[in-house]
């Protein structure tokens, strides 16, 4: 079982464009016991939210995104405080209501639930991002038939 030892320090938030990120040192690493590819569970100002460290540049960093940077209230080039600790546990992703009545009718809740987090992530990103409806159906069944197989 991965710890769950936490590790709390100081960074700036780096702003790239329209994204941002910031780094996590080698020695809060080291404390949780992580790598540079490790699932984490991340805090600023009372906002939590789950994202995987990856190596750039021989840094370790994390994506802040904009609506985790918007409940934190915080922006780029701010200075805050960050705890982390591992994400051992399922990984939940927000699903739109129509790919769970989908699921749920052709009996592959199941196997959508035992996808890999980023694979569940990403269907229910398209689906969820659907400009019309018909763009949303045509999406789940294509989703469906990609689970049948």
């Amino acid at each position: 079982m991965i710890s769950s030892m936490k590790t709390t320090y100081q960074t700036v938030v780096i702003g790239e464009g329209n994204h941002a990120s910031f780094e996590i040192p080698d020695k809060n690493l080291t404390e949780i016991g992580g790598n540079k590819r490790v699932p984490l569970k991340i805090t600023i100002n009372g906002h939590t939210y789950q994202s995987t460290a990856t190596g750039v540049a021989g840094k370790c960093m994390v994506v802040f995104p904009t609506r985790d940077r918007e409940a934190a209230g915080v922006k780029a080039d701010d200075l805050v405080t960050v705890t982390l600790e591992l994400d051992d546990g399922y990984r939940q992703v927000v699903m739109p209501a129509s790919l769970a009545a989908a699921l749920a009718t052709a009996q592959l809740t199941k196997t959508f639930h035992d996808l890999n987090y980023s694979k569940r992530k990403e269907y229910a990103r398209l689906v969820a991002e659907a400009k019309s409806n018909e763009t949303r159906t045509r999406r789940i069944e294509k989703i469906l038939l990609g689970l049948q197989v």
